[in-house]
């Protein structure tokens, strides 16, 4: 028989026993064809350390779906998944010989198998992957096989030689196997799979840290023991059984923790986590009264996640004591049947032999979702960012006045929560009320919270809800509101928004100028026909084309972090600061300052600030939800090369000024240049001209670098003024010093700045 020469790499007769005790209708007689048929396509095959047959990797994916207790399709897919990918046998031969549903589930593992996941995909493998996904929407247990198939690859991802591969197919299992497994609620597999990558992709830490809590174990070996001993002894004396056993700990979980909260390897608190499965939901209470009353409990880490459970459906009781010895110990509480939808997920419906309606599984809800984003993305790169944004993100839920649960991605806003009770409520949301709190509408939600929406018919969707909205439903209703705008309404907020992003970057007034340079790139960047300015406004305004992607066409960004001064003008309340300053902290990886003072009788704030970004992306968030905060008037970025500069133009500008009629007079005096002659009117009237020119560059400067003053009417009449304010220290020196100077020319020279400026206000009043 063929299985004697793998003895050495598995033991079948043990494998088919173990799946015959939770299967007793399992067909020995067709599985076994199916191995036959299995180990005859991949003769000769080797897998990548040289030595081992290629047949241990089905049967290894065999095994790990049989500990699930998976059905009789999906251990013999499991068993044929790689042999139309890796031999000369086709999916016609496996449908022919097994049927059409094992083929399916072949079929779609096969999809799945030609994507690569990286930076920049093709759009062949891409579309591999939708069709996997879209495949999965109709039999989701070929996502069971592949996420079997990844966890038995990535066990043995050291036998790859190239080390830039095992970090590449590391972290396309962080990016896409790791959520999915998260999505159908199957810890057993996202924990070991984190753990896997995290040891290939940050090697040095994992090392650390594995050591950390090899050591911790050891110390806490007795203390674990005992408080093992003392539960049993107090469950025995109330009648209950329980299995009571330590959990292993995800390291990549604490990775997480230390990088969240900026802890070190020796920060990491010393706990252990114990599991509890009891019987009955009555003695998973019983259990935490029993524990609570013998242990003194951490009362801000208590959780029951049975009364209202988790977004992927997992219920357990959850609460942290100082356990014996002081060891702090996080124990988790629940009944068998909450074990094993906590372990195996979704799977645990799959698998139930009772034959249930899995598509009445509360997690399910991502088989709808992946249609509407295939529905919604128009291009194939966009369909991986939303089945990331959509579906991968971890979940949270929210809660509505009645207590309906809302599932959502994290990261949420309250725009999010509107859409998805109701579009109607959606596009009129004009705030919230969170926990009894009232927020705006940009508001991050977190899980747990409560949440009533407040409309006004006056209220509709704004561009700037496309910043905070995460959702690919909110979003592409949002655009679908703004498609419907005017023409002339989109280019007017498009052109406001791109302003507005120009002065952040300090890129000054938005011209044709700048257009017509790179209008050629942003066709091909954008996807879309840009002709004219308008046309970029207008793509803008619809949400098509972010300002943000614009200005990094224009100037590329900064691979290191960004220094952030912003100036922020207030009317003057109790709670201001704390406002301000917890908009900042969320944003930003370091605040330098934060200076704050009031003036007029106390009823204006000022503040000034200095914070430290990891990239240039987020600064359109902070104004936005700068600006939405009660009382907030004004929010500006404050160059401080902008502002030296200005200063010394002035300074050389008053300077040039000053001297220019003394220069003259020297000249004279000395008779080094006759008051007749060319040389002394070019001279005169040149000077003239570049005094004139400081003025208008001293006025392109601060319209640059102080958006503020720009749209203040005072910075025009200084505009138009300065020429005036010119000539009449032009007539003193004429007077005084006696200067033979051309009044035609210098007519001239002022007729040339009033143009300008002319032509800059006309501009100016077409932008508001």
């Amino acid at each position: 028989m063929a299985t004697r020469s793998y003895k050495k790499y598995f033991d079948l007769e043990k494998i088919i026993k173990n799946i015959k005790d939770y299967l007793p209708s399992f067909s020995e007689k067709k599985f076994m064809e199916a191995f036959n048929f299995a180990e005859k396509a991949h003769r000769g095959q080797f897998r990548k350390d040289g030595k081992t047959p290629y047949l241990a990797h089905p049967i290894s994916v065999v095994n790990i779906l049989a500990e699930m207790h998976a059905d009789e399709d999906i251990l013999i897919s499991a068993l044929l998944h790689d042999v139309p990918e890796d031999t000369k046998f086709t999916l016609e031969e496996i449908k022919k010989l097994f049927g059409e549903k094992i083929s399916f589930l072949v079929d779609s593992v096969t999809k799945f198998s030609k994507v690569h996941y990286q930076q920049s995909m093709s759009e062949r493998q891409i579309e591999s992957l939708k069709k996997f996904f879209l495949y999965s929407t109709k039999d989701p247990r070929g996502i069971l096989i592949k996420l079997a198939d990844r966890l038995h690859n990535m066990c043995t991802l050291q036998n790859i030689e190239k080390p830039e591969k095992r970090v590449r197919i590391a972290k396309e299992t962080l990016e896409i196997y790791v959520p999915i497994a998260n999505l159908l609620g199957i810890q057993e597999f996202k924990s070991e799979l984190e753990d896997l990558c995290f040891k290939h992709l940050f090697p040095t830490e994992y090392s650390e840290l594995f050591h950390k809590t090899e050591e911790s174990k050891k110390e806490n070996k007795s203390s674990v023991s005992k408080f093992i001993r003392q539960v049993k002894s107090a469950l025995k004396e109330n009648k209950i059984e329980a299995e009571i056993y330590k959990k292993k700990r995800n390291l990549y979980s604490l990775y997480k923790e230390m990088c969240s909260f900026g802890k070190t390897i020796k920060d990491i608190e010393t706990s252990v986590t114990i599991r509890i499965i009891v019987s009955e939901i009555a003695e998973c209470y019983q259990t935490l009264g029993i524990i609570h009353g013998k242990y003194v409990p951490k009362t801000d880490r208590f959780r029951d996640y049975i009364a209202n459970p988790k977004s992927n459906g997992y219920q357990s009781l959850h609460t942290s004591v100082f356990g014996a010895d002081g060891l702090i110990t996080d124990v988790q509480i629940r009944t068998k049947g909450m074990h094993l939808e906590a372990e195996y997920g979704i799977a645990a419906n799959f698998f139930n032999h009772n034959q249930p309606e899995t598509d009445k599984d509360k997690r399910y809800y991502w088989v709808d979702q992946i249609a509407e984003v295939e529905k919604a993305s128009k291009e194939n790169e966009d369909f991986i960012e939303k089945l990331k944004l959509d579906i991968f993100q971890d979940r949270i839920v929210i809660f509505t006045l009645k207590g309906v649960p809302i599932d959502l991605p994290k990261g949420a806003s309250i725009i999010d929560f509107a859409y998805a009770i109701d579009p109607d409520i959606g596009e009129h949301s004009l705030r919230a009320e969170i926990n009894g709190n009232v927020f705006p509408v940009i508001t991050t939600l977190k899980t747990g919270d409560v949440v009533n929406v407040i409309t006004s018919k006056d209220v509709s969707p704004e561009l700037y809800w496309l910043s905070f909205a995460q959702t690919n439903f909110a979003r592409s209703k949002i655009k679908e509101y703004l498609s419907k705008v005017s023409l002339v309404d989109k280019i007017r907020v498009g052109h406001q928004l791109l302003q507005k992003e120009f002065d952040i970057a300090g890129l000054g007034v938005v011209n044709p100028a700048f257009f017509k340079k790179i209008k050629t790139r942003f066709s091909t960047k954008f996807g879309r026909d840009i002709k004219t300015l308008d046309d970029l406004f207008t793509g803008i305004g619809e949400g098509n084309v972010r300002a943000i992607d614009v200005v990094k066409e224009i100037k590329k960004p900064h691979l290191q972090q960004v220094t952030l001064n912003l100036k922020i003008v207030a009317k003057n309340r109790f709670g201001l600061l704390r406002d301000i300053y917890e908009v900042l902290y969320k944003y930003s990886s370091n605040m330098n300052y934060l200076k704050g003072w009031a003036a007029h009788k106390y009823e204006d704030a000022y503040f000034s600030v200095q914070i430290v970004l990891d990239s240039m992306d987020v600064v359109g968030k902070i104004f936005d939800e700068l600006e939405q905060i009660d009382g907030i008037k004004y929010v500006y970025r404050i160059s401080y090369a902008g502002v030296y500069l200005t200063y010394f133009l002035a300074l050389i500008t008053v300077a040039l000024w000053v001297m220019h009629p003394i220069v003259l007079r020297i000249f004279s005096d000395l008779q080094l240049i006759d008051y007749h002659s060319i040389v002394y009117q070019i001279i005169t009237n040149a000077g003239l001209l570049v005094l004139f020119g400081l003025v208008l560059y001293l006025t392109h400067v601060t319209k640059k670098y102080f958006p503020l003053a720009r749209n203040k009417t005072t910075l025009w009449i200084f505009a138009f003024s300065l020429p005036i304010l010119a000539t009449i220290p032009l007539l003193v020196e004429i007077l005084y010093f006696k200067l033979e100077l051309s009044w035609i020319a210098i007519l001239i020279e002022i007729a040339m700045v009033y143009a300008y400026l002319g032509i800059s206000f006309v501009t100016f009043k077409k932008q508001i």
